[in-house]
């Protein structure tokens, strides 16, 4: 009996640590299995649900792509006529693609990207081929973020480059295509230019302050980072020569005309605080001056995050933040900048404690296909006057005002109140 109590729990110790092995196999994150739902790859899955129609500049007309089992079809419509058109023949289009970049396409697996209408008829696309392009090797910051999990080691032994890509011109009339061999790149405005709507002027942020430069410098700044993509476009702008104008000295940290971007850990942020930054301008559409939001943050409390995916170790990201019950929360001014006597003007906007505010922008039509930059103007139709809300920290009140730039004089045009709140 001994004995056999003796192989019983023999067994039982053998098998327990299977168990419990197996145990450990099954409650192991599967990333693999997670990973084949990410949205970039669920994407290439699914067909068009939905339409995105795109204006065409110069015309009533737009044009649209839409996605089946067949593959994806390009459309014009005309909303005036109540009628569309295929943009291509695929078939056709896919041979003409193929005897010219060497790659086999077919009509259900077109490689159009980027289309861009000149005029009704007359469009332009690139395609991007399996060549690579030995000339544009790719950098680490420029790694698709759909890549994040490619093997560095990998990397360091045989260069990525990247692909080369096609430019052509398509008539939509005649379907006739031709490659661009002296396509040129278009504009590309970095993200910290802010251009006044007659293109003469540019205002950035630097070191907290704000700085102008004009059109004739601005224009080296775009020459120099044409056909030019991520790091590669920052560096070579950075190293134009170009005379910047100081417009303010009384900028600093957390109290800045710069805008903040989140996202950006604080060993990012202190190799690159002497960049150009964004800031939050709205120009008069005479472009004669625009007004500027700066928010004084000295006194806020600070929040973090702790970066610890694609980096090695984790990183830290430090930045303020107003929350509930807070004593001292972020404060706003808004200021009137003068372009031709590079004076400025301080707003007396205050009333409700820890108030908010915002200027009113005038609505601006965008065409998709636009080389133009973006521009934020300010609602009234001369520089002479300027349309604001200030709002209590409670969301209960709200002022529209009107401001005379010329004297600081402020105005309300009419208040709400209620009990609960206003959006």
């Amino acid at each position: 009996m001994k004995q056999k109590n003796a192989i019983a729990y023999l067994c039982f110790c053998l098998v327990m640590p299977l168990m419990a092995e197996e145990d450990n196999v099954s409650n192991k994150a599967n990333y693999q299995l997670a990973g084949r739902f990410a949205p970039y790859k669920i994407k290439k899955l699914m067909y068009s649900t939905s339409i995105n129609t795109k204006w065409i500049e110069g015309t009533e007309n737009f044009w649209y792509e839409w996605k089946t089992a067949d593959g994806k079809s390009f459309y014009m419509g005309d909303p005036l006529k109540g009628t569309q058109q295929l943009l291509f023949d695929n078939d056709k289009i896919a041979a003409e693609l193929t005897r010219i970049t060497r790659d086999p396409w077919d009509a259900q697996h077109l490689p159009i990207e980027k289309i861009k209408f000149i005029d009704e008829n007359t469009l332009q696309f690139d395609v991007k081929s399996s060549q690579d392009d030995k000339g544009e090797e790719v950098i680490d910051e420029e790694i698709d973020e759909q890549k994040w999990d490619i093997d560095k080691k990998e990397k360091e032994k045989e260069k990525i480059y990247k692909k080369k890509v096609f430019h052509f011109e398509y008539k939509i009339n005649t379907q006739k295509l031709r490659e661009l061999k002296d396509w040129e790149a278009p504009d590309k405005h970095p993200k910290w230019a802010n251009v006044s709507p007659d293109g003469e002027t540019i205002i950035f942020a630097r070191n907290h302050n704000l700085y102008m430069i004009n059109a004739s410098d601005y224009k080296k700044i775009l020459d120099a980072g044409r056909g030019k993509d991520g790091k590669k476009a920052e560096d070579a702008i950075e190293k134009v020569t170009v005379n910047e104008v100081k417009l303010t000295r009384d900028g600093e940290k957390h109290y800045s005309y710069a805008i903040f971007d989140r996202g950006d850990t604080d060993d990012k942020r202190k190799r690159d605080q002497d960049k150009r930054k964004r800031t939050r301008i709205y120009w008069a559409k005479d472009s004669k001056k625009f007004a500027s939001i700066r928010s004084d943050q000295r006194k806020s409390k600070e929040l973090w995050v702790i970066h610890s995916v694609k980096n090695k170790r984790p990183k830290l990201e430090t930045y303020k933040y107003d929350m509930a019950g807070d004593k001292n929360v972020t404060q706003y001014e808004i200021e009137i900048h003068d372009l031709a006597t590079q004076s400025r003007l301080k707003l007396d906007i205050n009333k409700f404690k820890d108030q908010r505010i915002g200027v009113y922008s005038g609505r601006q039509f965008r065409y998709p296909d636009s080389d133009k930059p973006q521009q934020t103007v300010w609602l009234a139709k001369d520089s002479k006057k300027l349309y604001f809300y200030r709002q209590s920290r409670d969301m209960h009140k709200v002022d529209v005002c009107v401001a005379d730039t010329e004297t600081g004089e402020v105005k309300i045009l009419f208040k709400e109140k209620l009990n609960t709140y206003i959006e």
